[in-house]
C-alpha cells in the first residue's frame, strides 16, 4: 500500500508542474461532463413529474373527434359507457384553455365538485367541507405567485359572453407534482360551462375506470364499436407519448452537443495517439532509475483518474447548479416546448446510477484509456532509446 500511495502522491505532483495544461483539460473535461449529466438528469426530473402526473389518472379517456379534431361529447354516452363489463366509475369531465394577458400563461381550467384538502392549502374558515360552492376557485400555486394571488382574493375570468366573473381564491394547490398543478385552476363545474359555453348536455371528455387493467384494451374497443367517432386514450398510451416525447427532445439536444463531443474525441485522440518529449523523457528517467513499467502504467493510471474524477465531481455539480438555481435553461425551452406558455415550475432532479455510469462510460473511460495506450509504448521500451530520442 505505500508503494501505491507513492505512486500516487508522484502523480499528483506530475499535474502540478504543469498546472496550465492540467487546468485547460479539468475545465473542458468538466463542462462536457456538465452539460451530458444536464441532459441526463433534466430529462429524468421531466419523466418523474410525468409519472406523478398521471399516477392518478383514468385508465381511458374517452374523446369525441370530427374532422380529425377534438369535439365536445355528449353526457348521455355515459351512462352506455357504465353498460360495459368490467366498467367502474364513469365520470364526464368539463375542462379547457384560457389565455390570461397579464401573465402570457396559458391556463388549464378544470371543472370539480370537490378537491382533495391534502393536495390544497385552505382558507378553513371559509371553506365548505363538502365541496366547491359558486364563485369559489382554487389555483396553481406557480400562477398565484405570478399575479400575486392569495386566499380570500379575487381572480377576474372573462365569459364566453364577453362579461368578467371574479370567484375568490379558496385555496392555493400544494400537490407534490408541479407539472399538473402549476398552472391550474379549478371552479366549480356550473361556474366553468358558463365561462367556456358549454351547455348542460356535453361536456369536454369522459373518464373510465376499469376494475381490471387486463381488460382496458378490450372495453376501450368496445367503445370504439358503438361510437366510430370517438377516440379513446389509454394511460399506457400517453405514457408511451411522453417517454417517447421526452426521447425525441433529448436526441435533438444531443445532436447539437455532438461538436463538444467531437472536440473532447479530438482530445481524447492526441493525447492517446502520442506522449510530449517531456513525457517521454520522463519515462525514461523513471525507467533508468529502476521504475518497472508496472508501476509506470500505474502512475499513468493515476493521472487520468484524477483527472477524471475531479472533472466529473466538478461536471455534476455544475450540473445541479444549472438545474436547481437555473431551473435548468439551457434545455428548458427545447425540453418542455410549449410549457414556456406557462409558469416556471422547479424541477427535482436526483443523481442516480445510471445517469453516473453513462456521463462515467462516455467521458472516464475514454479519457482513462486514453492515458494508458501511449504510456504503455513508451514503458515497454528501453530506457537508454527512450532518453536518445
Amino acid at each position: 500500500m505505500n508503494r501505491h500511495f507513492r505512486v500516487f502522491d508522484f502523480a499528483i505532483a506530475t499535474l502540478r508542474r504543469n498546472p496550465m495544461k492540467t487546468l485547460v483539460v479539468v475545465v473542458v473535461y468538466s463542462l462536457l461532463v456538465a452539460v451530458l449529466a444536464s441532459l441526463l438528469l433534466y430529462l429524468q426530473a421531466c419523466r418523474r413529474e410525468a409519472r406523478h402526473l398521471l399516477a392518478g389518472s383514468p385508465e381511458i379517456v374517452v374523446q369525441r373527434v370530427r374532422g380529425g379534431r377534438h369535439e365536445l361529447i355528449p353526457v348521455e354516452r355515459a351512462d352506455v359507457i357504465r353498460e360495459i363489463r368490467g366498467v367502474g366509475v364513469v365520470t364526464p369531465r368539463v375542462w379547457g384553455y384560457s389565455f390570461d394577458p397579464p401573465t402570457g400563461a396559458t391556463l388549464t381550467f378544470w371543472g370539480a365538485e370537490s378537491v382533495p384538502r391534502s393536495s390544497v392549502e385552505f382558507a378553513v374558515e371559509e371553506w365548505d367541507h363538502q365541496g366547491l360552492q359558486t364563485g369559489w376557485c382554487v389555483v396553481g400555486s406557480g400562477f398565484a405567485d405570478l399575479r400575486f394571488l392569495g386566499i380570500g382574493d379575487r381572480f377576474p375570468i372573462r365569459r364566453a359572453d364577453g362579461t368578467l366573473f371574479a370567484p375568490r381564491v379558496a385555496g392555493v394547490f400544494t400537490t407534490t407534482s408541479a407539472l399538473l398543478s402549476n398552472d391550474l385552476v379549478v371552479l366549480p363545474t356550473e361556474d366553468l360551462r358558463v365561462i367556456f359555453g358549454i351547455d348542460d348536455d356535453l361536456c369536454t371528455d369522459i373518464a373510465v375506470e376499469v376494475h381490471n387493467p387486463n381488460e382496458v384494451a378490450n372495453v376501450a374497443r368496445k367503445i370504439l364499436d358503438i361510437w366510430p367517432d370517438s377516440r379513446s386514450i389509454t394511460r399506457s398510451q400517453i405514457l408511451q407519448t411522453y417517454d417517447a416525447l421526452f426521447d425525441w427532445r433529448g436526441g435533438l439536444w444531443a445532436s447539437i452537443l455532438l461538436t463538444c463531443v467531437a472536440a473532447f474525441a479530438i482530445l481524447v485522440w492526441d493525447k492517446g495517439t502520442s506522449l510530449s518529449d517531456e513525457e517521454i523523457r520522463t519515462v525514461g528517467l523513471l525507467k533508468a532509475i529502476g521504475w518497472k513499467s508496472r508501476e509506470v502504467m500505474e502512475l499513468k493510471l493515476f493521472e487520468g483518474a484524477v483527472v477524471s474524477m475531479v472533472s466529473l465531481v466538478s461536471g455534476i455539480i455544475l450540473a445541479e447548479v444549472h438545474l436547481l438555481w437555473y431551473d435548468g435553461y439551457l434545455f428548458a425551452r427545447v425540453i418542455k416546448g410549449w410549457s414556456v406558455m406557462f409558469p416556471s415550475f422547479p424541477l427535482h432532479p436526483e443523481l442516480d446510477a445510471t445517469t453516473l455510469l453513462i456521463c462515467v462510460a462516455l467521458t472516464v473511460v475514454p479519457y482513462t484509456a486514453a492515458s494508458l495506450i501511449p504510456s504503455w509504448r513508451a514503458a515497454v521500451m528501453d530506457p537508454d532509446t527512450v532518453l536518445r530520442s
